[in-house]
């Protein structure tokens, strides 16, 4: 979704022995998902500016949650969410008294965000609530009332492989803001996944309008159980062909065919078996991809024995300690039946033997939501060129998640891999916001820290990313206000 301007202030409503204005008393239930079930309130102001005023994250099924608000007249939206994209399973939100545009109990019907719009008092509301307003797209914003161009579909493409003709489908997005030439960055589901679900909890797009990259989501084929895979030779999927690098070549082809694409700068990141596959690239395709983040991911043994890049790809993982599904200690024996599959620190070993790098070390991140379970320490190995790099976002603690969409919520998988990509064969160290040279026209656009959170530039002793008017982007550090 791209949001209108708003101010991100924070604010605390506290119950008020006296009411001047609207006492409204909001009511939520949640049913079954609970914890995937979450609203902010928001009042509309003139030019477009919102102010948040309270919000609601679920954490359990089937309870209810009041809040009392004093809401002066005026004009005032929802903006509802569920993170896996299925609706709100039976959850709801009413307010007392009944209101203009808030008559009865509303509820999420399908999707992954939506709208309520309401009045207070008399007046007329003009409330322009952007978003992807058809609803034969994969992403259709419940409530939008103004299309800001969101909107997006699942594409067909055909092509030959062995004489054979193949149709395949995949979702593209290439932002507005991306210059010419830009850089291309492939996000692949999970077994049984989809593209429309890893666009929407990777929020992939909304980076891309911030700094200019197209984005493709390739939809995975079915196997023999009916479930959507990426092919890397499972021991359970051991009777399909599918040669899902020859699809991906393909693609890229296409798209570079027929976009304004930097074919110097493509990259891959994908969750689980997306994440497993995109070792595959960086063995067997590692002239076409420079950068792959695979998140939860594994290099199947039999990849790795034969393993012989042309060139280096640069690796980054991040991976969960307490992984239940993609072990982080590995499963040599194959007892789960995906095949053998060496640990993450044997399969970063692998890398940095491979590229002969040196270790520049380990350091903890700030542990800035202590209560999702984990912490994250990033492991770095490189030479003294910094090209190629590996890196590893070990979350101690956590499980088979993509943070920032769920599981740790201290990095944001998305913006760390999109970082690493940025900084590609670059130094990779900071600068401070003292010592960059900029240009009269480089105006500074937007201001981003690592978790993909606006925020002010002046904040002291923390790795930011701008956004410039001339298109490019920046990282750096202030060390005072």
């Amino acid at each position: 979704m791209k949001w209108f301007p708003t101010f991100l202030l924070c604010v605390s409503l506290q119950a008020q022995a006296q009411c001047d204005f609207t006492e409204v008393s909001i009511e939520t239930s949640t049913d079954e998902w609970g914890e995937e079930m979450s609203w902010t309130l928001y009042q509309a102001l003139e030019n477009g500016v919102s102010f948040p005023l309270a919000s609601f994250q679920g954490q359990f099924d089937g309870t209810t949650t009041s809040q009392t608000l004093c809401l002066e007249d005026g004009c005032y939206f929802f903006s509802v969410s569920d993170s896996w994209g299925d609706g709100w399973n039976g959850g709801e939100i009413s307010c007392t008294p009944a209101l203009e545009g808030f008559m009865e109990s509303f509820t999420l019907e399908d999707g992954y965000e939506g709208y309520l719009a309401f009045q207070v008092g008399d007046g007329v509301c003009d409330t322009s609530l952007p978003g992807c307003t058809d609803p034969n797209a994969l992403n259709p914003v419940q409530g939008a009332n103004v299309d800001d161009g969101s909107c997006v579909y699942l594409e067909t493409f055909v092509y030959e492989d062995n004489s054979e003709t193949i149709q395949r489908e995949y979702i593209y997005y290439h932002p507005e803001s991306a210059p010419a030439n830009c850089p291309l960055v492939f996000v692949f589901h999970g077994y049984s996944g989809s593209a429309v679900d890893i666009m929407e909890y990777s929020e992939f797009n909304a980076i891309a309008d911030n700094f200019g990259f197209a984005v493709c989501y390739p939809q995975g084929s079915l196997d023999s159980f009916g479930n959507a895979f990426f092919n890397v030779g499972y021991d359970f999927q051991n009777n399909e062909d599918v040669d899902d690098l020859a699809f991906t070549l393909a693609l890229k082809n296409h798209l570079a065919a027929n976009h304004s694409l930097d074919e110097s700068a493509v990259y891959a990141t994908g969750m689980s078996n997306g994440g497993d596959f995109c070792y595959l690239l960086a063995c067997q395709a590692s002239d076409v991809f420079q950068a792959v983040a695979p998140v939860s991911g594994m290099i199947m043994q039999d990849i790795m024995d034969s393993c012989n890049p042309n060139s280096s790809t640069n690796i980054l993982e991040i991976h969960g300690t307490n992984d239940d599904v993609t072990y982080y200690d590995g499963d040599p024996t194959n007892q789960d039946g995906w095949g053998a599959y060496p640990s993450i620190p044997e399969t970063m070993a692998f890398f940095v033997d491979l590229y002969q790098l040196m270790d520049d070390g380990t350091v903890e991140l700030p542990n800035l939501d202590s209560t999702d379970g984990s912490q994250v320490e990033a492991s770095a190995w490189s030479n003294e060129a910094q090209c190629p790099r590996v890196e590893l976002f070990k979350v101690v603690g956590g499980g088979h998640d993509w943070p920032g969409a769920w599981g740790n919520m201290d990095i944001n998988a998305s913006m760390v891999a999109w970082d690493f990509f940025d900084r590609t064969c670059n130094t990779g160290l900071p600068l401070t916001v003292e010592s960059i040279p900029l240009h009269p026209e480089s105006i500074v656009q937007g201001t981003w820290d690592m978790l993909g959170r606006p925020c002010p530039s002046n904040v002291p002793g923390q790795l930011l990313i701008q956004r410039l008017s001339n298109g490019k982007v920046q990282k750096v550090v202030r060390f005072k206000e």
